[in-house]
C-alpha cells in the first residue's frame, strides 16, 4: 500500500470513528455529561489513538462534545437555555429555505405525505405508539433541498446535528401524558404540507412557525420537568467498561 493509500485508509477510518460517536452522542446512546478518553474509545473500537484523538476535535467543532479533566472529554448537556437560542435561528433559515423552495418542491413527494399523514392522523393511538418521524424529517429536507441555496444549506448543515440531539429529547424522554402533542405535530406538518401544496407560502410559513416553536417548547418543557435520567442505551454500555 503506498503513501496514499495509506492516508485515504487512515482518513477512512478517523471518519468512520467520528460517524459513529457522532451519531451515538445525537440518538442520546451516549448520553449528556457522558466522559470520553482516548482510552476508552481506543479499547471500544480497536483504533489506535490518533483516529480517536482526530474523531474528538471534529466532534468539538460540531459543538457536540468539550474538552475536560485530564485529557479527556466529555458530552455536552442539552440545556433549555440552548435550545431557546437555536430554535429562531432556525427558524429563521428554514422560513427563508421555505420562501426560496415552495415552488420547486415535487408535489407528488408532498401528496404522497400527506396521504400518510391523512391515515395516521385518522389512527391517533396508533400513531402515539409507533410515532412516523420520517415523515418529519422527509418534509424539512424536501423544503431545504429545494431552496437552491448551498450557503443555506450549509449554514443548516452546521446546526442540524444539533437540532436532531434535541429533537431526541422528545423522541425519547416524552411522558405518557404528553403524547396527544404527537398528533398535534403531525396536524401541523398538514397544514405545512398543505400549503406547500397549493403554493400558498403565507399559510406554509405560518404553519412552519408555529411547528417550529411548539416543537421548541415542547422540549424546554421535558427538560425543565426534571424527570430525565439519561443512561448509556445497552449498545454503548461498554463505555463505562473503561474507566
Amino acid at each position: 500500500m503506498n503513501r496514499s493509500a495509506d492516508t485515504n485508509h487512515f482518513q477512512g477510518i478517523q471518519q468512520q470513528l467520528y460517524r459513529s460517536i457522532r451519531d451515538s452522542i445525537v440518538e442520546l446512546e451516549i448520553p449528556p455529561g457522558a466522559r470520553l478518553t482516548i482510552e476508552k474509545l481506543k479499547r471500544i473500537y480497536g483504533v489506535s489513538s490518533t483516529p480517536v484523538r482526530g474523531a474528538l476535535h471534529k466532534l468539538k467543532e460540531d459543538g457536540l462534545v468539550a474538552p475536560g479533566a485530564a485529557k479527556s472529554f466529555y458530552v455536552k448537556e442539552i440545556l433549555e437555555n440552548d435550545v431557546r437560542k437555536l430554535f429562531p435561528i432556525r427558524l429563521v433559515l428554514e422560513k427563508l429555505a421555505l420562501s426560496e423552495s415552495i415552488n420547486r418542491i415535487d408535489r407528488e413527494i408532498i401528496s404522497n405525505l400527506i396521504v400518510r399523514m391523512r391515515r395516521h392522523l385518522s389512527e391517533p393511538e396508533e400513531t402515539k405508539n409507533k410515532v412516523p418521524y420520517d415523515i418529519d424529517y422527509k418534509l424539512h429536507r424536501e423544503i431545504l433541498n429545494n431552496c437552491n441555496n448551498e450557503y443555506l444549506i450549509e449554514m443548516m448543515s452546521k446546526i442540524s446535528i444539533l437540532l436532531a440531539r434535541m429533537r431526541n429529547v422528545i423522541k425519547y424522554y416524552l411522558l405518557e401524558q404528553q403524547k396527544d402533542w404527537i398528533i398535534n405535530e403531525m396536524e401541523e406538518h398538514f397544514r405545512i404540507a398543505q400549503g406547500i401544496l397549493e403554493g400558498d407560502l403565507e399559510k406554509a410559513s405560518t404553519a412552519l412557525e408555529d411547528h417550529l416553536k411548539h416543537s421548541m417548547n415542547i422540549i424546554c418543557s421535558i427538560l425543565s420537568s426534571n424527570h430525565i435520567d439519561y443512561a448509556a442505551k445497552e449498545s454503548f454500555a461498554r463505555l463505562e467498561d473503561y474507566k
